[in-house]
């Protein structure tokens, strides 16, 4: 399929120009399709449902690369991508304040050189959700012990107390900035504008860096994350500004017959009235198995500011894979808390909404099969 006019105007908002393309711009259409069926026990409450987005949130996108006539082969790219919910057709209404978006998912386009990297301007990833991401054995999906902690929420690892401003996964009006990997060795540069606060230039900012060693077996990342919190919004948690700071170091190596990673996050923050500064360290392995792959993890989450706020999680999942687009997968997730915890057993933002733990301190456990279908 091409477009060229979607990419003449990708090099004119750069000021290159239709005039400057070298090669015919290609743009591919592709997404996925996940169902899953689960069964959840909240301390006695089962609980069950056909929902959309186990192993990955449905969605759909549009990306495509433009060569130019200038600077040595350089590429105009663009990505836009927006998720649905497969069980019943609708829109993903996801955490983040995303009932108005078209692609709420990614939505960028940018400049890409084999000698500088790729910078992009938009709606992206920060690489503190990429570091966990990138090296959990799920992906940040169902089965991933640590994955009731992000969501959002008072001590929540990638989104803070106001979801709608606070979300650490994904940024409107972001800069993003990928090195070329020298060695093994790449760095990532993010910064994100708050905009939704107009009395600050600087209030709601996200300024994130990453560096990476991927070589071989060896997968190395690590990120800081300082984000100044805007005006919360009403209805929230959160009260008022301050700022909230991450850190975060994953690893991983492949043995061949398994793969361990582990992953380790700590936060700080100065909101007083909704601070829940934490710890969270999971580990995890990815083993070949009667033709699939058993995925199995364990997560500690200590909550630093409350008292009896502490959580573990386990999970395993089995994949295997019926062709090269097309998954079955099971699994079973569980949840232990402290008195005051409340978290819920849940696959990701942009998945059917989650079975809510109706109490703090109750234990959940769920189990689940699936199918996921790539285009």
């Amino acid at each position: 399929m091409r477009k060229s006019l979607v990419a003449a105007a990708c090099a004119a908002a750069f000021g290159l120009g239709a005039a400057a393309a070298q090669a015919a711009p290609s743009v591919s259409v592709y997404g996925a399709i996940d169902e899953y069926i689960a069964v959840n026990n909240d301390s006695g409450t089962v609980s069950s449902a056909l929902s959309s987005g186990g192993s990955t949130g449905s969605y759909f996108g549009f990306k495509g690369e433009e060569t130019l006539a200038v600077w040595g082969g350089t590429k105009a790219v663009f990505k836009l991508e927006s998720g649905f919910l497969a069980d019943d057709g609708t829109y993903a209404q996801s955490y983040a304040g995303n009932t108005n978006r078209i692609f709420h998912r990614e939505a960028w386009v940018g400049l890409q050189n084999r000698h500088f990297g790729q910078i992009s301007f938009g709606r992206q990833y920060t690489p503190h959700f990429l570091t966990w991401a990138m090296s959990d054995v799920n992906g940040l999906s169902l089965g991933t012990a640590s994955s009731p902690f992000f969501y959002p929420g008072p001590g929540a690892t990638m989104g803070g107390s106001d979801p709608t401003n606070d979300d650490l996964v994904r940024r409107n009006n972001s800069i993003f900035w990928a090195t070329p990997s020298y060695a093994g060795f790449s760095a990532m540069a993010y910064m994100a504008f708050g905009e939704a606060d107009k009395t600050s230039s600087s209030n709601g900012n996200v300024y994130n860096i990453a560096l990476q060693y991927a070589k071989g077996p060896l997968f190395i990342m690590g990120s800081a994350l300082y984000q100044n919190l805007s005006t919360p919004t009403p209805g929230f948690y959160r009260t008022g500004r301050g700022h909230d700071q991450y850190y975060e170091l994953a690893m991983s190596y492949d043995f061949g017959f398994t793969k361990p990673a582990i992953q380790f996050e700590w936060k700080e923050g100065d909101d007083t009235a909704a601070r829940n500064d934490f710890w969270l360290v999971q580990i995890g392995t990815t083993t070949p198995m009667l033709g699939g792959r058993l995925n199995t993890t364990a997560a500690y989450y200590k909550n630093r500011t409350l008292k009896k706020s502490d959580a573990y999680s386990f999970g395993a999942r089995f994949d295997y894979d019926l062709s090269k687009r097309t998954m079955l997968y099971a699994g079973v997730e569980a949840l232990i808390q402290e008195d005051n915890a409340q978290f819920a057993i849940e696959a990701g933002p942009d998945s059917a909404e989650h079975f809510a733990t109706s109490a703090p301190g109750n234990d959940t456990q769920q189990v689940f099969v699936g199918i996921r279908h790539r285009f």
